[in-house]
């Protein structure tokens, strides 16, 4: 299993040895879709530099690039198929193996439009991208949000159930435990998705904080992951307080929990 942490390569750059396998990025922040390649390069010219690889990245669709096509709300799909080659041809570019499909303010089902309309709008775009993503070594996962973030796509059965409906285009499920622990979702809901699941984020859900901080126990969902065979990612996503401080005992916390699950 590797550990990582969704971070600035910045942040990452300043800790004198970062105790993690991978550092997980940010699409807008990183890869920068919509700047000018020359732009990208000085960033990725700056990043390389780390110790350790970039291998997954989040925040995919900014808020002002809304998806859901509406008779009040227009999309510009040129604009959105241009930002999302773009990302996906600079996640090749740097090593990126996940890129993490949140963004719910993107996703976001208008007041007054059907949400089944909505969602079937989501999986026509996870179905179209995953196959761009394919073609370009990487895997996009989908990520169930909580309530408070997004109205479309909110559980891991709901969205896992949209996932195996679009496996041959390559399309993944991310499971996150602040977002289940926030909705309320048994730990045990991960199960029936082990063959789709591609990534993991956690975080306590007082606060959002790094594990460890409050005492969270994780060991059920790592127990389901672990049933599910899962092996591959796990990354931090919290608030920090102090992330040079706290990062070091927050991924030993992880490792005891996974080991002791």
């Amino acid at each position: 299993m590797k550990f990582g942490v969704c971070a600035s390569y910045k942040d990452i750059a300043a800790l004198e040895s970062p105790p993690i396998d991978y550092l997980e990025e940010n699409v807008q922040r990183f890869l920068q879709p919509e700047q000018p390649d020359g732009v990208f390069a000085e960033t990725w010219h700056a990043a390389r530099q780390l110790p350790i690889p970039i291998e997954a990245a989040n925040s995919f669709i900014p808020a002002s690039l809304p998806l859901i096509e509406t008779p009040i709300q227009a999309v510009d799909r040129p604009r959105i198929e241009r930002y999302v080659k773009t990302a996906f041809q600079r996640a090749q570019q740097v090593g990126i193996k996940v890129i993490v499909f949140g963004s719910g303010d993107a996703r976001r089902c208008p007041d007054g439009y059907d949400r089944a309309a909505a969602t079937r709008q989501i999986a026509d775009y996870l179905a179209q991208w995953s196959q761009w993503a394919t073609a370009y070594g990487i895997q996009l996962a989908l990520e169930p949000l909580r309530y408070q973030e997004t109205n479309t796509l909110n559980t891991v059965a709901e969205s896992g159930q949209l996932v195996e409906q679009l496996v041959q285009t390559g399309a993944t499920l991310l499971v996150d435990t602040y977002h289940m622990g926030n909705n309320g979702e048994a730990p045990t809901d991960i199960l029936p998705f082990g063959n789709i699941i591609s990534h993991v984020h956690v975080a306590e859900v007082q606060e959002r904080a790094a594990p460890g901080r409050f005492g969270e126990d994780f060991h059920p969902y790592f127990a389901a992951l672990h049933q599910i065979g899962y092996d591959r990612r796990i990354s931090i996503e919290c608030h920090w307080q102090n992330m040079a401080t706290e990062l070091g005992p927050s991924i030993a916390t992880l490792k005891k929990f996974w080991a002791d699950s």
